[in-house]
Formats: C-alpha cells, structure tokens, sequence
C-alpha cells in the first residue's frame, strides 16, 4: 500500500508544472477505479496556490493524469490566475478541473480579489483562470452579492 501511495504521489507531481504537495489524516486510493481519497485536515499547495478542506477526492484518467478535484466541507483557498489576480475565499464545496482551469465554488460562496477590496457572495461562483473569467449566482433566498472600489478620480484619457 505504501508503494503505491508514493507512486500516485510521484505521479499526480510529475503532472503538475509545479510541485503539489498534500497532507492529510488520511490517505485512500483505488488504482482501478482512477480516484484517490483525503479526508481530515486537507492541505493542497501548488505553486502560490492553497486549498484546505475536510476531505478531497482526486479523479484520474487511465494515464494517471487528474481530471478533477473535488474539495468538501470548510473549503478555504487562494488562488492565482494567469493574468496575475489572485483570489482568497471560503465555500463548502469546491471542484477543480484541471484541463479547464476552473474551479466551481459552492454553497455559501465568499470570493475577495486580493489586492483590492472587491468581494463576491453567492450560492456558486466560478472563476476561469486562463479565461479571466467569473460568473456568480445567488439562491432563492440570497442574491449574488458583489462589492467594488470605484476610484473617483479623473483620468488623463
């Protein structure tokens, strides 16, 4: 078991541009089914890049190359986007698609564009990082939330 731990470990870091560390209480992973399991105190680093949950499931292809992370339960992140903004912010769950470079936030969502004082709120939010893109939506009892600094001032255009 320890084996392969360490050769899905190896593998899911060697896909990655950049190291991904994890650590977790517990690590699960069924080779045959392509979905590896961390439950308890979840820690993924990569990069700039920061998630913490309760627990995190990590899909993969038959290549061993991840296809989806799916984050549960007290999710906080910061993340970095390809045209340098970053964001920081907290939902209950969280699904990363690697290929897209997208991440889906849900339930209770609060996004804050680091360097400004720009939030969302909203029942799901979802940021393309290659895209630059984020789209919001509230629930029936909560609409979208969004709140932004407008400077004022003239410009010279």
């Amino acid at each position: 078991m320890l084996r392969t731990t360490v050769l899905i470990v190896l593998l899911l870091v060697s896909l990655q541009s950049e190291e991904l560390k994890i650590s977790a209480d517990l690590f699960e992973s069924d080779e045959n089914k392509g979905v590896t399991l961390f439950k308890g105190h979840v820690v993924i680093l990569k990069g700039q890049d920061e998630l913490r949950a309760d627990s995190v499931e990590i899909f993969t292809n038959k290549q061993r190359k991840p296809t989806k992370f799916i984050a549960d339960g007290n999710v906080t992140f910061t993340i970095h986007a390809n045209n340098a903004e970053a964001y920081t912010g907290r939902a209950k769950k969280a699904v990363f698609l690697p290929a897209a470079k997208e991440y889906h936030f849900y339930n209770n969502v609060f996004l804050t564009q680091l360097d400004s004082d720009n939030t969302i709120k909203g029942d799901t939010i979802i940021v393309n990082l290659t895209k630059g893109t984020a789209t919001a939506q509230g629930d029936s009892d909560k609409p979208v939330t969004m709140t932004f600094q407008i400077n004022d001032e003239p410009s010279d255009d």
